[in-house]
């Protein structure tokens, strides 16, 4: 089944990441319908405001990307401040049951997504360019989600995943031919030499990373500006996008303090470039495979599945008819500290609205933001796609949650509590096919491994596999391929060998000692 076309909202803020995302979207076969941007007040002080969730620097050529691109541009002035500066992002409006503005800036974002939507009633999708913040992503996606728009984050976490560095994403923008330039810089290590460099040329990468190792500062994204280290100007990129180059005839640049300058562009216009049908520049965007390396690799190791596998549809649903009952009452129990609903239902022809019925009278009886975790139990999953949209607006409470846990008394640690990872498809949302478990038994894991890399895990102090089964032969071979994966997974490979014998094997191969090595090794590399 061919992947669904969806119909894009890009948000673009001018810089290089927001650009780049929408290629990934062209692609993967998207269409952008409209590009969406907010800007500083007229009466604004100074064109960057600080903004905790928008990049305004550089702000006043925006308005010539509609004409660059030939898409739709719509604006809007940002209202309110940074009110709620949480990672896990709950509005009051939210909290209320209503969808209606609160002062908050990131709820600048519904009047003018619901001016797009008056536009172009078609429009299902929103884009982003976020990569490691997020903040950023988690509240455009708890927009998106009350106004019904699926949030696409294409370069989500891009510098860990393979090849595990920071400077693959620029070398992948300078690829494909975008044109980025660096307009604000504020970082030590970095000063006002820096400005209007292409930022993915290769002699500005190896100067940045250099100078961000020069401050201890080359991990975490740093070489990407992802903490605020420099802001981009895009002005050009590959003819399938780019209908028009920007031109930049005057600029000003003002020094701050120490480490701190930017680039305001007093004058640009836009100059057409020839019409042509290239497509090659998308050939050229280099796309993560679904499995890493290591991840074939185990795949190719499991033992194929038994004779009992592919029992018939009819004694599924034998089973399933079997193992459940119907219950209509919802079952609440109050502890001092914690509240907990089990046998959350609701009446409904479809998912959609049984879902719609339970959250509304969840709102009812609980603060959204309260929420700790939520288990959905579906009877297919083929249905995943609409309760995880239907459920968005009732809901703030983040997949992964941390709190602090000291095992051992003299060192302070962190457990990581994960929810269950199934087959998705990344890019696609997709499940993958149940004939396949073998398949959905590694690409579960990885995604497992992947968030244990994002958020430092050290080890593993338990997985617990949920597997479905028609019959008990069935059952013993999933669980039998479910636990070599496990084992593989942590087996340390017999041609490497650890530098530090302190080094955990996960951590040397997918947590913070392999980011150190990695952001180490994207400080010596050198381009030819």
């Amino acid at each position: 089944m061919a992947p669904t076309q969806l119909h894009v909202v890009a948000l673009i803020s001018g810089g290089k990441d927001s650009f780049f995302s929408i290629l990934h979207c062209l692609v993967h076969g998207h269409r952008i319908v409209a590009l969406a941007n907010l800007h500083p007040p007229q009466d604004a002080e100074s064109e960057d405001t600080d903004s905790y969730m928008y990049q305004t620097v550089g702000h006043t050529v925006v308005p010539l990307y509609g004409e660059a691109l030939d898409i739709p541009l719509y604006r809007q002035t940002i209202l309110g401040s940074a009110v709620n500066t949480d990672k896990s992002y709950s509005p009051a409006s939210v909290q209320s049951g209503s969808i209606e503005e609160s002062p908050d800036e990131t709820e600048s974002l519904i009047p003018l997504l619901r001016k797009i939507l008056s536009k172009h009633p078609d429009a299902n999708a929103i884009s982003t360019g976020a990569i490691l913040s997020d903040y950023q992503r988690t509240r455009v996606e708890s927009v998106a989600l009350r106004l019904g728009l699926a949030p696409l984050s294409y370069l989500w976490q891009f510098p860990y995943l393979p090849p595990y560095t920071q400077t693959s994403l620029l070398e992948d923008i300078v690829a494909v031919g975008q044109d980025s330039r660096i307009i604000k810089v504020a970082s030590g290590g970095l000063d006002a030499s820096f400005l209007w460099e292409n930022v993915a040329d290769w002699r500005t990468v190896r100067r940045l990373a250099k100078a961000m190792g020069r401050f201890g500062g080359n991990e975490g994204g740093a070489v990407l500006g992802e903490g605020g280290e420099f802001e981009t100007l895009t002005i050009d990129g590959p003819d399938v996008l780019w209908k028009g180059r920007i031109v930049v005839v005057e600029t000003v640049i003002t020094n701050g303090e120490v480490g701190t300058a930017a680039l305001s562009v007093t004058k640009a216009r836009v100059e057409p470039k020839p019409v042509t049908e290239d497509s090659k520049a998308l050939q050229k965007l280099r796309l993560p495979k679904l499995l890493d390396e290591e991840f074939e690799q185990l795949l190719v190791e499991l033992p194929q599945t038994g004779s009992h596998i592919g029992t018939s549809t009819e004694q599924t649903k034998s089973m399933a008819t079997f193992n459940l009952r119907e219950v209509s009452h919802w079952v609440e129990s109050r502890g001092e500290h914690v509240f907990t609903i089990a046998n959350a239902t609701g009446l409904g022809d479809d998912t959609h609205s049984q879902i719609v019925a339970i959250g509304e009278r969840l709102l009812r009886l609980v603060d959204p933001s309260a929420i700790l975790f939520t288990t959905i139990l579906l009877r297919s999953m083929s249905d995943f796609a609409d309760v995880n949209k239907a459920y968005g607006p009732y809901s703030q409470a983040i997949t992964i949650a941390v709190g602090a846990t000291s095992p051992d008394p003299s060192e302070s640690r962190e457990m990581v509590f994960v929810a269950g990872q199934i087959p998705l498809v990344p890019a696609s949302m997709e499940i993958i096919s149940a004939s396949d478990f073998r398949m959905q038994t590694t690409l579960s894991l990885q995604h497992l491994w992947r968030i244990g890399r994002a958020m430092s895990v050290d080890h593993w102090t338990a997985g617990i596999a949920f597997i479905t089964a028609s019959c008990l032969g069935e059952a013993n071979d999933k669980a039998t391929i479910a636990v070599r994966a496990w084992k593989k997974a942590h087996e340390q490979r017999a041609n490497e060998e650890l530098d530090d014998d302190d080094v955990d094997v996960w951590d040397r191969d997918y947590g913070p000692y392999r980011s150190h090595v990695r952001g180490s090794q994207d400080t010596e590399r050198s381009h030819h």
